[in-house]
Parts: C-alpha cells; sequence; structure tokens
C-alpha cells in the first residue's frame, strides 16, 4: 500500500490546522486580566510547545523530533530530511479575589489559539522554523468613579481595553566547531491596543468617551547558543543562553473623543516609540540514560531603565526562575531508539516588570503535561495542565488564581522524498 510523501502529509497538516483555527476563531479573548492595564499588557512568558509541561523551561534544551524556540539554537538538533508542524491551544480558568471584586463576577473562562510553527533541517547543521505566536496581551474591564473639577463629586465611569501585540518569526540554528550551537530570531512585532474610558450620565447613558488605539510595530532580534556533550556514558549536559537587544516599537494613537449624541469633540493622531528593554537569560540540562532530564532556566529583563508614564505603577526589572523535569519513554526498533511516550513537570517563579501600589507583582505556579508519539501515523501529542498564582490582595490589589489546560498537536514527517514508498 503507497504511503503518504512529505508533501500529502503537509497537506493533512494544514487541513487540522485550518480545522482548529476556524473553531478557535469562535472565540475571542474574554478573560479579565487586571494588571494587563498597565504599559503593553502582560508578556507572554508561557511558551507553548514541548517545554510547556516543565514550566517552559528550555534555554539548554534540545529536541531532535519538535520545533524548541526557546533558544533558537536548539533547532540544529532537528532530524535530517525532517519536517515538522505544531499548532497550540490554551484554555484558561482564572478565579479573582480582592478589592471591589464583584461577588457575583468573580471567574472567567476562554480558549485562545497560541501558536503555529513550521520547521525543518535546511542542511545538515542549518535548522530553520517559521510561526506565529502571541507577544503580549491585554484584556481588562472595570467600572470606577471619576472625581469632577478636583472637587468632592464623583461620576461613574466605566473602562476597558483589548489587544495585544503578535510575534511572526524566522528562527535559525546553524552547528559548527563540533556540539556547538548558535541561533538567531528574526521577529515581525505587530498589534494595536484599544484603550476606553467612558464617563457615564444618568440611567448609566454615555455622556463622554475617550478611545485611544495604538497601533505597534517593527523588527525585533534575539540571539541563543548553546554547548553540548558527555559528562560520562550514562550522562549528557547542555549549556546554552539568549540575549535581546533593546528596540523601539513604533507607537501610533488614533484618539477620539466622543460625547453624549456620538459627535465627535476632537481627534488627534501621535506618533512615537514604545521601548522594549534589554534581556537575557541562561539556563541548563543533563539527562541520564537519553531519557531522564533536569532543567533550569533563568531569565532577566533590564525594565528598570524606563520610566512609566503614570503615577500608580512603575517598571522593575523582571525575573524569572524555573526548573523542568522530563521522562522519556523509549524503544529501540531497527537499531533506531525512538520514543512512545513522555511525562513532564515544572515549577516557575516569575517576578514581572511592574509595581502597582508600591507592590511587586508576582506569578507563580506549576505545570505537569503528558506526551503521546502516534505509532501508525505522524502525529504527536503534547497535553498540560498548569496552576498559577498572580499578583495579592495587599494594599487594594487583586489576586488571579488560574488554571490552563493547553493542547500541543505536533507531526512529523519525511520532506525530502525520492519515488514511492511501498510495504
Amino acid at each position: 500500500m503507497a504511503k503518504p510523501n512529505g508533501f500529502t502529509s503537509l497537506r493533512i497538516y494544514l487541513t487540522i490546522v485550518l480545522t482548529v483555527l476556524l473553531t478557535v476563531s469562535g472565540y475571542s479573548q474574554t478573560n479579565n486580566q487586571p494588571y494587563s492595564i498597565h504599559a503593553i499588557g502582560d508578556i507572554t512568558d508561557n511558551i507553548v510547545n514541548r517545554t510547556s509541561g516543565m514550566a517552559s523551561t528550555g534555554i539548554a534544551y534540545r529536541n531532535n523530533r519538535y520545533i524548541i524556540t526557546n533558544n533558537p539554537a536548539s533547532l540544529s538538533a532537528m532530524d535530517n530530511q525532517f519536517f515538522a508542524g505544531e499548532i497550540g491551544v490554551n484554555g484558561q480558568y482564572v478565579n479573582y479575589s480582592g478589592t471591589g471584586v464583584s461577588a457575583t463576577n468573580y471567574q472567567s473562562s476562554d480558549i485562545t489559539f497560541k501558536r503555529f510553527a513550521l520547521g525543518t533541517k535546511i542542511f545538515r547543521h542549518w535548522g530553520s522554523a517559521a510561526g506565529l505566536v502571541p507577544y503580549s496581551e491585554e484584556n481588562y474591564e472595570y467600572s470606577g468613579a471619576e472625581q469632577i473639577g478636583g472637587s468632592a463629586a464623583v461620576i461613574p465611569t466605566y473602562n476597558q481595553g483589548y489587544g495585544g501585540i503578535n510575534k511572526v518569526f524566522w528562527a535559525n540554528g546553524y552547528e559548527f566547531l563540533n556540539h556547538f550551537s548558535i541561533g538567531i530570531t528574526t521577529s515581525y512585532l505587530f498589534g494595536s491596543i484599544n484603550n476606553k474610558n467612558i464617563i457615564l450620565g444618568q440611567a448609566a447613558s454615555i455622556y463622554l468617551s475617550s478611545n485611544n488605539n495604538t497601533f505597534f510595530d517593527n523588527l525585533y532580534l534575539d540571539y541563543g547558543f548553546q554547548y553540548y556533550g558527555s559528562i560520562s556514558k550514562h550522562w549528557d549536559f547542555t549549556i546554552g543562553a539568549v540575549y535581546a537587544n533593546q528596540t523601539n516599537l513604533r507607537a501610533e494613537t488614533n484618539t477620539n473623543v466622543i460625547n453624549i449624541d456620538s459627535a465627535v469633540l476632537r481627534t488627534k493622531t501621535t506618533v512615537g516609540t514604545y521601548t522594549l528593554p534589554t534581556s537575557y537569560g541562561v539556563g541548563f540540562s543533563l539527562t541520564r540514560n537519553k531519557k531522564l532530564t533536569l532543567l533550569g532556566d533563568y531569565k532577566f529583563q533590564n525594565w528598570s531603565s524606563l520610566r512609566s508614564t503614570t503615577g500608580d505603577f512603575f517598571y522593575e526589572n523582571s525575573q524569572r526562575a524555573s526548573i523542568g523535569l522530563e521522562i522519556s519513554n523509549k524503544k529501540v526498533a531497527y537499531n533506531t531508539l525512538y520514543e512512545t511516550s513522555f511525562f513532564q513537570a515544572g515549577f516557575y517563579y516569575n517576578k514581572t516588570y511592574l509595581i502597582v501600589n508600591g507592590t511587586p507583582i508576582k506569578d507563580i505556579g506549576g505545570s505537569v503535561g503528558i506526551g503521546v508519539n502516534s505509532k501508525r501515523s505522524v502525529l504527536s501529542l503534547l497535553v498540560v495542565l498548569q496552576y498559577g498564582i498572580k499578583g495579592t490582595t495587599q494594599n487594594n490589589l487583586l489576586r488571579e488564581n488560574y488554571g490552563n489546560l493547553s493542547f500541543i498537536f505536533s507531526m512529523r514527517d519525511f520532506w525530502y522524498t525520492h519515488g514511492r514508498k511501498f510495504d
């Protein structure tokens, strides 16, 4: 019986991708993210790929089957003459607590598309991948009150923000000098964030509305390297590092002020920049008998070099530390070691770039994952369960207790085929 070649498998995979995208497109991001009101929103630290079950620990992680973009130098580990594709979908449930949280509206949930990537080995030592992932996300909604002309009188308000920045990337990893790999990711960041401030009149009618829509875009480069080898017959190691330069995003803001009868009172366009600071990270991995792997990462971003423009928050350096464990079940067939399934666990501590009301905003949690590589097809599946706590109820702040359920669908097949294959 004829087996499908690489291009047939690619068509099958793209059909699956389109089906998932069409399904997910029916769901918009509805989760309220209170701290995304600041700056460009919540920066995505949870990388949805093979490392998800290890708390996204992967600066020093190498895998021959999956597309690892935590460090672009990892791509040199991909098998020759194979192509791979991955899509990631994430469902989230959040429970809110703290001052101002409604007793009838303290939970939210949604499902969102998180990753699409394709990768292959261009030459023997050169691995490459391209894809689309979110870089930051903003989604908040709350009711409040504002003083009138500095007097004691107040008027009710409604505030909303939504949008985010997307990342289209092309990552490349090249191995040379025996066990040393370098990588570079060239990305285009783009997206818009819309903020609304509505002053309400009698019977909750709109008295005045200020709408700010800001579009961001620019190229973004980050780099990585890995060095790997063997300590003994049973132990292998990898050390890695990543680095990204400070980058200024172009920011164009269109402001519209509208009164009660929907007449536009003022329209203004301003052009400026938003700075993403320098960042770097280091990591290690130790593997025993090619089955048990222990990993650790540390990431730093120099946000304190920037200045915020509002009085209720300011920037501090962000730091993220994580550890991960992976147990890979492997068998030998036709003198080849192949993986049938794997189990992952991880823990992370993230000190975000925000200090609100004099309080650092931290994000702490853990994850577990189970993956299966199909024996009868080119598909694989990784299911990850994550639980975390972000923020605090101190100093009139909010705490988010959240749970994520992620599905990463992967496929791998021959890219270069010569003629038809038969059983």
